[in-house]
């Protein structure tokens, strides 16, 4: 989306860059960051002179943990020949400590600056906190107090700072983190992440509205019915129960991916190649919702037996919101908002559907053949990604009788073509300085706004399902 983007991408592959990953043995270094920077590197996408440390409590060498880099790349089924990883895991080194001990960032200051002399020059710093979100403030102060941040003040390089959803717990929460982040750090410096945004399905939204007469016209809630978001998997919270127990359903996909994806469909028209436009449109869909005119919260059966869950856990494992927006654009428009685990399917998808027209044939033919269908626009995220649109077209024969047909505008690309995945494209943007796919701090805290009232189990008490089923038919009025 950024008209400078070849410009950046020349300046990135000159510029040294240093990644920090805090958490560097974690689950999600292991299962996302290593084969996104892999990847990365196999299509010439980062830097010519790179470094990768790895920051945990675990004691390793560099050669340790260089070999634990190929094993986890390995385990997730590497499609690299061997040299291309080794000279890949030549890039790691490691730094064990506590990220609440100062003397961790006195020694990863010193393994920058060492860094920097081997170049010649003061490199670039990017910081990803990789570790669970009750860890960030401590890493903030200290990234802030040992000055890394701010190594080489006065010159053309950069520092920046990856921070992982969920941003707080609450409003509260989201708001005090949000104060202490904003006081150490400049915006520009800021990349809060939220991987939905870097998916291809998802930035077709703004493809299709913004790129397509057809339906950049009839974008509006005068020509459509109904908007609904679905989030759903048939897997369980697994092995993940003493995680997940404390964040629940509202918390790990409500509060961002959900609801950015519904900003995306009801923001206002605008120059997408303008970075602070975009955010700002995004922020204000979500300044407009309504309180939700019906809620559920669910759990299924068996969950509070799972491994690390309490017992008398209250924690959500699915939810369905309605609501609406408060805008000229949209009012009115039930927008239907459903996420969940355990269920019967894995879909994960927006539907739109579209009004019937008042002038139909069915209104001139008045034929009991002529059955009126709504056009609806499917975006599927996953399994694969997907997009079809449903019309009506007459049946073959004499009379005049309609049919429903699905045109497929897009499916996953082909396999021989290179398509990055959402984590590639995170670091990648980081890296050039592009914020499109990141959120800011006021679309965070409008989230939260909303979200919030929601996870009072007073307000919106839990209903049990069981596990395979299709979700909760039936919705509960606040």
């Amino acid at each position: 989306m950024d008209k400078n983007l070849s410009l950046r991408q020349n300046q990135m592959e000159e510029s040294p860059t240093v990644i920090s990953i805090f958490g560097g043995t974690g689950d999600l270094a292991q299962t996302k960051l290593f084969s996104a920077l892999l990847d990365l590197f196999a299509h010439g996408a980062l830097p010519n002179k790179f470094k990768v440390i790895g920051i945990s409590r675990k004691n390793l060498s560099d050669q340790e943990y260089q070999t634990f880099v190929a094993d986890s790349l390995k385990s997730k089924g590497c499609d690299y020949r061997g040299e291309i990883v080794k000279k890949f895991c030549d890039h790691f080194s490691y730094l064990a400590g506590n990220f609440d001990d100062e003397v961790t960032f006195h020694c990863l200051g010193e393994s920058l600056k060492e860094f920097d002399r081997s170049t010649g020059q003061c490199t670039n710093k990017l910081f990803y906190l990789a570790v669970p979100p009750n860890l960030y403030r401590s890493i903030f102060r200290y990234l802030d107090e040992s000055k890394l941040m701010k190594l080489c003040d006065g010159v053309t390089s950069w520092s920046r700072i990856l921070v992982e959803k969920p941003f707080g717990r609450d409003l509260a929460t989201a708001e005090a983190l949000e104060k202490d982040l904003c006081s150490r750090f400049l915006e520009e410096q800021i990349y809060r992440i939220d991987h939905y945004l870097a998916k291809d399905a998802i930035e077709n939204i703004i493809a299709l509205r913004f790129a397509n007469t057809v339906l950049a016209d009839s974008w509006h809630g005068e020509q459509i019915e109904s908007i609904k978001i679905r989030l759903f998997e048939t897997k369980d919270v697994s092995s993940r129960g003493s995680f997940y127990d404390g964040v629940g359903a509202l918390r790990d996909v409500g509060q961002n991916h959900v609801l950015q994806i519904l900003a995306l469909l009801t923001m206002d028209p605008l120059d997408i190649e303008k970075v602070d436009s975009l955010r700002q449109a995004r922020a204000a869909v979500l300044r407009s919702l309504t309180a939700p005119t019906k809620v559920i919260r669910g759990q299924y059966v068996g969950y509070q037996e799972t491994k690390g869950v309490e017992p008398n856990s209250n924690t959500e494992t699915y939810f369905k919101i309605e609501t609406k927006l408060d805008t000229d654009r949209w009012r009115n428009v039930p927008i239907t908002l459903e996420a969940g685990k355990a269920l019967a399917q894995n879909i994960n998808d927006v539907v739109v559907t579209f009004k019937d027209r008042k002038n139909s044939a069915a209104a001139t033919t008045g034929s009991n053949n002529f059955s009126r269908q709504s056009n609806i626009l499917t975006i599927q995220f996953s399994p694969e990604q997907r997009i079809t649109l449903t019309v009506s077209v007459k049946k073959p024969g004499f009379s005049f009788a309609l049919e429903s047909r699905e045109l497929e505008l897009m499916h996953s690309p082909a396999l021989d073509v290179y398509s990055p995945e959402a984590y590639e494209r995170v670091l990648y943007d980081c890296i050039v300085g592009d914020q499109t796919r990141f959120v800011s701090g006021q679309e965070v805290m409008a989230a939260w706004r909303f979200i919030t009232p929601l996870l009072e189990e007073t307000v919106t008490p839990l209903v049990k399902y069981e596990p395979g089923s299709a979700g909760v038919d039936t919705l509960i009025d606040n």
